[in-house]
């Protein structure tokens, strides 16, 4: 307790800059480890900081809601990342009880939100970014997934994840260009190197790439708290009792009587036996062969070799018509008009109709 009290007063202590910094610092650490308890102190170590960060911007007055987007310094735009990083270090809790990642997940989706708006309050948002948003606002107004109103169609849904895959892909190329610049000038890539459009921009970016993450984390987000609060709602006794019967026992009996009779029913199968055996827990449902970011790509260059067939055939036709003289096409068009008298002249009209034929 003592430690923790000395913690707190020692990040009271430190500016915001360096709270920024050391809050970035812990999140790296944190994404880069697995998921699990083991991580659970890094967490509060993490939220403690971006606790105090946010603490000390809102004590410095550093955003208001009759500002825009030109009124804002520099230095101070990327402040504007602290209720995203709250809320991604607070997407790390795990715990036993439901309602522990439950309360977590919450108090993470209204920090998200709360980024979301900032952003749009000044402007930051792309239109891949703005649309996104919109529709993770709006399914978080509710409080719960499944009171959103209509749902976005399956169209709507699939261009919006081709944009914003093609949005995250344009801005991790610029800022690699932006930090190559930086270190060609020798000026590396610290926060306050560099010239300060450069920097600007920078900020700008990262928070446009940061509402993207914000929009997709906040719509699986508010699932999963639909979800935990199912969970939450069932007695603690019956599931401690659900728990403890995972814990010692094995398959339900039930399960296990139905695979032994398959099992003695596959007696001469030979060497299929074992291969059948193990895809008995295979989940029902066929699992995915690849993720949307790469779904996205295959689209985009499906798209892309689509329209060059279009140009080209396009040009073809195009090149066709201005290779041939009015003289040529007066012609074509008389030996077609003669064509279809002919024909005229062969079938008469009803002719192939038994019942209907035309008196000779």
């Amino acid at each position: 307790m003592d430690s923790a009290t000395s913690d707190d007063r020692s990040l009271q202590d430190l500016p915001l800059p360096a709270l920024f910094q050391r809050g970035r610092t812990l999140l790296k650490q944190l994404q880069d480890l697995p998921a699990g308890p083991g991580t659970q102190q890094l967490v509060q170590q993490a939220a403690a900081c971006w606790t105090a960060a946010a603490t000390a911007a809102d004590a410095l007055a550093l955003f208001s809601a009759n500002e825009d987007l030109e009124d804002l310094a520099t230095a101070d735009i990327k402040y504007l990342l602290i209720p995203f990083y709250r809320a991604e270090v607070l997407s790390h809790t795990h715990g036993d009880d439901p309602s522990v990642r439950l309360a977590a997940l919450s108090s993470a989706s209204q920090h998200y939100r709360t980024f979301l708006h900032h952003c749009r309050q000044y402007g930051l948002l792309s239109p891949p970014a703005a649309a996104l948003a919109a529709v993770a606002l709006r399914q978080g107004q509710g409080g719960s997934s499944s009171s959103s109103g209509p749902a976005m169609d399956a169209a709507s849904m699939r261009q919006n994840k081709i944009e914003k895959f093609k949005r995250e892909k344009f801005i991790k190329g610029r800022l690699e260009e932006l930090e190559q610049r930086q270190a060609t000038e020798g000026q590396g890539a610290g926060e306050g190197s560099g010239d300060e459009e450069e920097q600007r921009e920078v900020w700008m970016l990262q928070a446009d790439l940061a509402a993207l993450q914000a929009a997709e984390g906040l719509s699986s987000m508010q699932q999963e708290v639909d979800i935990l609060k199912h969970a939450a709602s069932i007695p603690e006794e019956q599931r401690e009792r659900q728990r403890q019967q995972r814990q010692q026992s094995g398959p339900p009996p039930d399960l296990l009587r139905q695979l032994q009779a398959a099992a003695g029913s596959l007696g001469g199968v030979g060497g299929k036996r074992g291969v059948l055996a193990g895809e008995v827990f295979r989940p029902s449902h066929v699992l995915p062969t690849m993720s949307i970011e790469q779904f996205g790509e295959v689209e985009y260059r499906r798209m892309l070799e689509q329209q060059q067939r279009e140009a080209a055939t396009k040009e073809r036709q195009e090149r066709r018509q201005a290779e041939r003289g009015a003289d040529d096409i007066e012609e074509e068009e008389l030996y077609r008009q003669r064509a279809m008298d002919e024909f005229k002249d062969d079938n008469p009209r009803g002719w192939g109709n038994s019942k209907l034929r035309p008196c000779s």
